[in-house]
């Protein structure tokens, strides 16, 4: 065991930049050593053989480009297994000679020549150097374990197994990694719907598997949950790391591990107790149902005193919303896809909508990509958005047919601002519907996550940070959810009761607020939102009916997206 000091190292690396160090060093020695001359060494070779298919089947996992931090490592590793390819070929030649010419004198010449005789004659066993190769690799662990009460051996283990199960046999408990696999795996049909959420435990999983070194989850011990739970305030933020450092979570603490944490900052408070902690507690929740896992669940506490604390988002000012709606895609703009540099055509797309109905409705941007034509109605008098999951006064519906919403407050019926249908939002209902069209915004994609779940707010989510950026606007505080308080800003001034506040926004209310008639478009409230006009609406309705009137005259040429 004396020559299977490369093990020690192999444990002792924490991560896979230094494993492959000390294996790229391991691989020109044992070339430049030769073809082995014996059992022994081959046997050697063999299980050092199989250490480096575990990592290279592991830094592909990962996505690790082994090859440009070790260029020598693919041609060297050639060379190697084919060392080892002769070896064995003249062991195994030479063990056929042995038995052919057992008890004569040239038995005796192959002693001198350094294989071993065997000392049973009638019986040959033939060599198999695999068979050997995990006793070598765990005799020489355990003599590590006497001298280390808990060495990271995460880095060398197997890739995923995906016929990891739960046998009782020791060393034989799934990796971290395997679990976070299973975990993420996509579901039938019919149990789809218990994997909500998964995607975003995701990339905190993944953190703890490289923090940890993919650990067997039997390994999962009270200290190492500690580390874990003292690691995650740790992480920064996106902000002043390089795009090739800030792929993983891991990547971004180790960067700022590497950096002393110039120029950077810790994520919120509210990340880690909503993001992480959360995460990780779905998929400890998952290992201990599928018994995976039979520890205790751990308690995450740790909280840095650098971590920022949450940023209230504030509403749109006046000026910033003004600024907003005279960009060329509501005043003129160049054609359908350079809709933010000025031009003569006028293009009422998903964009546009998008951004007027979150302004003067205050809904989710989420909300706005799901509604159909359909979701439009009037009680005769005022027209309502109907975000309710399904009309129960039409009967029921399947469960696929359910409109995806964030909670349950959320079902609602929402009242029309009039500015809305004045620049002709019931225009393009009628003609979608005229072309057999069930969905308001047809061009609007939804992006489907890992995990299936779909997330409705993409286009509208990537064109606020575009205009973000254009117009310069770094408030810390202003978002594309501001729109939502900009409404509740207006509400609140026209001193509109809570829970009819909370009934318009989506909002939980108390229990009370549950009961009654659900869904019913109440006529004294919508007159109140018809009636919402403060000064900057008034300022709104100048800047976009101008380009509507221009567009209807011809002074613009209109352009449609479906």
């Amino acid at each position: 065991m004396d020559n299977l000091g490369w093990v020690q190292e192999l444990i002792a690396a924490p991560d896979l930049e230094a494993l492959g160090t000390v294996l790229d060093a391991r691989l020109h020695v044992y070339v430049d050593r030769g073809v082995p001359a014996d059992e022994r060494l081959l046997a050697e070779r063999c299980a050092f053989e199989h250490e480096v298919r575990r990592y290279l089947a592991r830094a592909q996992e990962r996505g690790y480009a082994y090859q440009q931090r070790f260029p020598r490592m693919p041609s060297t590793w050639v060379d190697f297994v084919n060392q080892n390819k002769a070896a064995e070929s003249e062991i195994a030649r030479l063990n056929v000679r042995r038995a052919y010419e057992d008890g004569r004198h040239e038995a005796a010449e192959a002693v001198k020549e350094g294989w071993t005789t065997p000392t049973t004659p009638s019986v040959v066993q033939p060599f198999d150097p695999i068979a050997m190769i995990d006793r070598l690799v765990q005799d020489a662990v355990a003599q590590r374990l006497q001298v280390l009460p808990a060495p990271n051996v995460g880095s060398i283990s197997p890739a995923a197994d995906p016929a990891c199960n739960n046998q009782a046999a020791e060393n034989n408990s799934c990796r971290m990694s395997d679990v976070l696999a299973e975990f993420l795996r996509p579901l039938d049909r019919k149990r789809k719907h218990t994997a909500k959420g998964r995607g975003e435990a995701a990339p905190v999983v993944q953190f703890a598997v490289d923090l940890l070194g993919d650990p067997r989850m039997d390994e999962l011990t009270e200290p190492k949950w500690k580390l874990l739970d003292e690691a995650l305030p740790d992480i920064p933020n996106r902000d002043n790391i390089p795009r090739k450092f800030s792929e993983t979570l891991f990547q971004r603490y180790k960067y700022a591990e590497s950096t002393k944490w110039s120029k950077l900052e810790r994520v919120t408070t509210t990340t880690i107790k909503s993001r992480y902690w959360a995460g990780l507690y779905k998929f400890v929740d998952f290992a201990i149902a599928e018994k995976h896992y039979r520890g205790p669940r751990p308690k995450f506490v740790c909280i840095d005193p650098e971590n920022l604390a949450p940023l209230p988002r504030d509403a749109f000012d006046d000026d910033e919303l003004l600024t907003l709606l005279q960009l060329p895609l509501f005043t003129g703009c160049k054609n359908r896809v350079h809709v933010w540099q000025p031009g003569g055509y006028f293009v009422q797309s998903h964009i546009y909508w998008g951004f007027l109905i979150c302004i003067l409705t205050g809904m989710r941007p989420g909300e706005v990509g799901q509604l159909k034509c359909a979701d439009i109605r009037t009680d005769g008098e005022f027209y309502y958005f109907d975000l309710r999951p399904f009309d129960a006064r039409n009967g029921r519906v399947a469960v696929k047919d359910l409109r995806n919403l964030k909670t349950n407050a959320a079902g609602r019926v929402i009242p029309i601002h009039p500015l809305l249908i004045e620049l002709g939002l019931l225009d393009r209902m009628q003609e979608l519907m005229d072309q057999k069209e069930n969905r308001l915004f047809p061009e609007w994609d939804a992006y489907t996550r890992k995990d299936g779940t779909i997330r409705w707010s993409q286009p509208l989510s990537k064109a606020w940070q575009y205009v973000k950026t254009k117009l310069k606007l770094d408030r810390a505080d202003l978002t594309l959810y501001s729109t939502r308080h900009l409404m509740a800003d207006w509400l609140d001034n026209e001193a509109i009761a809570q829970r009819t506040r909370d009934r318009i926004l989506g909002h939980a209310s108390d229990v009370r607020g549950r009961y009654g008639r659900k869904g019913i478009l109440d006529p004294q409230i919508a007159a109140k939102i018809e009636a919402l006009e403060p000064q900057v609406i008034k300022q709104m309705r100048e800047i976009l009916l101008a380009a509507k009137n221009r567009a209807d005259a011809g002074e613009l040429t209109m352009l449609k997206t479906y």
